[in-house]
């Protein structure tokens, strides 16, 4: 089940983040492990605008979530973590989905989003949901910015696409 999560769930966001990246570990990634979490403002802040969703399990606990932002005046998947127990089960795709009717609604013909080129579980798993990826020379300004930003924390740029999908 998605829905949108309840304000004492915020908290547990940056925990499933961080679980998540685990297996980035297991495959050697640890400097993604290391790199900050989303923060509990910016998860406030997708709460209060209605851009963030939880995956929850049968028991009703938040198991992953996916954070959506704006930036440049697209409609940007900014954060999408399953716990590894609850992998496979669809969930990452239904938070894929509700997030680009979200975008729909909202009036976004597409949907962006960053990830890495060459892990299983990133760009060859966001082309089996309809992503391709923008060629750089297409990138406007804002996706420039977010990228180099995002290469602050430490992502390797060379690894790195950015992938958008029509809604």
């Amino acid at each position: 089940m998605i829905r949108p999560p309840h304000p004492h769930e915020i908290r547990l966001l940056p925990q499933i983040e961080n679980a998540a990246d685990q297996r980035y570990v297991r495959a050697g990634w640890r400097r993604v492990l290391e790199m900050p979490p989303a923060s509990i403002a910016s998860l406030e802040r997708g709460l209060r605008a209605r851009q963030l969703w939880v995956a929850v399990s049968p028991l009703g606990r938040a198991v992953g979530f996916a954070l959506m932002k704006i930036i440049g005046g697209t409609a940007w998947l900014d954060q999408l973590s399953v716990l590894d127990r609850f992998q496979r089960r669809g969930l990452g795709a239904a938070l894929i989905e509700r997030t680009a009717r979200e975008a729909r609604r909202r009036g976004f013909d597409a949907l962006y989003l960053s990830t890495y080129r060459d892990v299983a579980w990133n760009a060859p798993y966001y082309r089996r949901r309809g992503f391709c990826e923008l060629t750089r020379g297409a990138w406007p300004r804002a996706f420039r910015m977010q990228f180099m930003a995002e290469n602050s924390y430490g992502h390797p740029p060379w690894r790195r696409t950015i992938m958008v999908r029509a809604v």
